[in-house]
């Protein structure tokens, strides 16, 4: 099943007063996904039902009627999870910060491998609460990087939330999974330096991209993503030592600019490509 990008936030959901756009995926391209970090006005209408997936962190204390309604309701920091099909219709006051994943049900149906629903989840579901922070917070922060590693990073960590929330228990991985990896290096060797996704390199070899991402760390002791950014590291250290200049390397290793590649190679060689060069040159 071919899954595309969702492109948003506009069509992905419908407010009176539109929110400030704090951080978006739309760069990067994940597969049936958008996530967006966004600053709402102070009041304001939403009045749409749901297509797709939502789970919404508020980041804020809110307070919402429904609408025609007099009373007000108010509502803590947390997580909700808004399934297909689900209305939102409420007049909201008090607007903040909330960061919202869409996700289409034909990803979810993928990720998962059969049409389970993922379960709603209550907003005093504290332990998966504490889950959810650590996946959007991880989530922001390669968005706000860049996304070094491509869409690998953010599509394996969607992967995980769908199979935390639909209470998926992980299984062990067999030797057959382990050996179907090597078409996905084999892949990544002759792509490293180009956006790859999660499912191309499941397709590769032949498993769904939970299998994948389970069998890829046990054959090579490293998640796909991590692999990828190892290699384009890699293949820097060889540039430079052939003279290149920085900018040069940055783009031909797959990195947005000069500035990825100087965080990248720190935090993967435990020195910058100007120190790196330097040591060669003595």
């Amino acid at each position: 099943m071919h899954i595309a990008p969702l492109i948003g936030p506009h069509g992905l959901y419908t407010v009176s007063v539109w929110p400030r756009s704090l951080l978006g995926s739309e760069r990067v391209g994940w597969q049936g996904a958008y996530f967006a970090d966004v600053y709402g006005a102070a009041e304001g209408i939403v009045d749409h039902g749901h297509e797709r997936y939502c789970i919404q962190r508020g980041m804020h204390h809110e307070e919402r009627r429904s609408l025609g309604a007099r009373s007000w309701r108010s509502f803590e920091m947390g997580f909700s999870v808004w399934t297909r099909e689900d209305e939102q219709r409420f007049h909201w006051r008090r607007g903040g910060r909330s960061q919202f994943l869409f996700i289409a049900p034909e990803h979810v149906h993928v990720l998962l491998g059969d049409t389970r629903p993922l379960a709603a989840l209550g907003q005093q579901a504290a332990a998966r609460s504490r889950t959810l922070a650590l996946l959007f917070d991880a989530l922001q922060a390669d968005l706000a990087q860049g996304s070094p590693a491509g869409p690998l990073f953010g599509e394996s960590l969607i992967a995980a939330l769908v199979a935390h929330l639909s209470g998926m228990e992980a299984q062990a991985v067999n030797r057959r999974e382990a050996r179907a990896c090597d078409g996905a290096i084999d892949l990544i060797g002759a792509r490293f330096a180009e956006p790859i996704t999660l499912k191309e390199l499941a397709d590769t070899a032949g498993l769904s991209m939970r299998q994948f991402t389970r069998a890829f760390r046990q054959a090579t002791g490293r998640s796909p993503y991590q692999y990828v950014l190892q290699r384009r590291v890699d293949e820097a250290k060889t540039l430079i030592g052939r003279g290149l200049p920085l900018a040069d390397v940055a783009v031909q290793c797959g990195f947005t600019d000069q500035s990825q590649l100087n965080r990248m190679f720190l935090r993967h060689a435990a020195v910058t490509p100007g120190q790196y060069r330097n040591r060669l040159l003595l």
